[in-house]
């Protein structure tokens, strides 16, 4: 199913495969994960003793991958589905740590970005619902420090960005191949924090895979050419402060040790068909009153440029919608001087909005009602109104602009 054209779903040597990034700084819970496996090796860079640990998806009942990990440290992973998201239907995060839980090696899922022009696009940032995020493409040094480290560690206390820096050697160290007709770029950030009381460093990797523009077809905007890219692999070394280099050598053993299961990745190839071919045909049900529908359902595999007219197709829908939500925040008289750049990139990331009165309310809605009590009834239904059949008064209230 792979095309030259689309961004891979799996690098074989990351464990990043698919879907959005998972804020961990701690272990998940035992009921998601396998514990280690009492296999003892020797990893080829670490004179420290070794075992393997299994990587397991719960839903098809078998491993994933394997790597090794130092002995006495302890792994956990999450392999999570969603046919939904047909662009990354997987998420998979796995953490190993010592047995102090102060130093740490953690690959997260990857990051799958697209971008449509010519187009006035609302909200970047924004996931898109099929697994992709809404970004223009940048280099992956911009990525990683406006992105990747906000996203993945923006909540730490003390957070500072100490350095990013190309690695342009780090793809040929995890034998990773350039994919035909892409560009990869390599990038290794440093940040420092402060975690549980402990001053902590660590070294953010990525390795950003970018594909040339490809035209397509939007049956409401007409021709738009489609950027596809993101980090196909993105994991971390971290440890107390000072102790980082000399533990690199046994973080790199980890890394260089994966080893995914042909079976099951012989699994996720067929789950993502399955997620492409859900897609296909929730497109033909909504566009059955569209004159080439039938082209539109010749969609089978991911990464031509008919996939990407499809993808096109239904985002329009939501860019629509987005522009309506938009307008709407245009600032009414008598609001003041509305909410921060910061405070609306906040209501991006959490799915909410903001009312003229400072109230916070999760997703999107066309209006919000309230009783002047601390009581608000949001609404998508234009012909609601609480004041038929209730004996309490509720008014409309404006969304929140934003600062002129």
């Amino acid at each position: 199913m792979a095309s030259k054209k689309r961004l891979p779903l799996a690098i074989a040597l990351t464990l990043a495969l698919a879907g959005m990034a998972i804020y961990v700084l701690d272990q998940f819970d035992d009921d998601s994960s396998r514990g280690a496996q009492a296999q003892t090796a020797d990893a080829s860079t670490s004179s420290q003793p070794s075992v393997l640990y299994s990587i397991f998806d719960p839903k098809f009942n078998l491993i994933a991958g394997n790597y090794l990990i130092p002995s006495g440290w302890q792994a956990q992973s999450q392999v999570v589905w969603n046919i939904e998201h047909f662009s990354q239907p997987l998420q998979l995060h796995s953490v190993a740590c010592s047995a102090d839980g102060k130093s740490a090696l953690e690959f997260f899922p990857a990051e799958q970005f697209v971008w449509l022009v010519p187009r006035s696009m609302a909200r970047p940032g924004q996931p898109l619902g099929d697994g992709a995020t809404l970004l223009p493409p940048v280099s992956a040094q911009e990525a990683m420090q406006y992105f990747e480290i906000a996203k993945l560690r923006g909540s730490a206390e003390n957070l500072k960005i100490e350095q990013i820096v190309p690695v342009p050697e780090l793809a040929q160290r995890l034998a990773i191949a350039t994919p035909a007709g892409a560009m990869q770029e390599c990038v290794c950030a440093k940040i420092s924090y402060v975690l549980n009381g402990q001053a902590i460093e660590e070294e953010i990797y990525g390795v950003k895979t970018a594909f040339n523009g490809v035209p397509s077809r939007s049956y409401t905007a007409g021709s738009m050419v489609q950027y596809n890219w993101g980090f196909g692999t993105l994991f971390s070394f971290r440890a107390p402060q000072g102790q980082l280099d000399g533990q690199r050598n046994n973080f790199w053993a980890m890394v260089s040790s994966f080893k995914p299961n042909p079976a099951w990745q012989a699994v996720r190839a067929q789950v993502q068909q399955q997620a492409l071919q859900h897609n296909n045909w929730r497109l033909q049900e909504t566009a059955s009153s569209i004159a080439n529908a039938n082209k539109l359902g010749q969609m089978v595999v991911a990464g031509n440029a008919q996939f990407f007219a499809n993808q096109a197709a239904r985002r329009e829908q939501e860019y629509a919608s987005d522009q309506m939500r938009l307008q709407a925040r245009s600032a009414p008289s008598g609001v003041g001087s509305g909410m921060s750049q910061t405070e609306a990139f906040g209501d991006l990331m959490m799915g909410r909005e903001t009312a003229a009165d400072g109230s916070k309310h999760d997703g999107y809605h066309n209006s919000i009602w309230t009783d002047g009590q601390g009581n608000y009834r949001p609404t998508n239904d234009p012909n609601y109104n609480p004041n038929i059949n209730s004996s309490g008064s509720w008014t409309q209230i404006d969304k929140m602009p934003l600062g002129r």
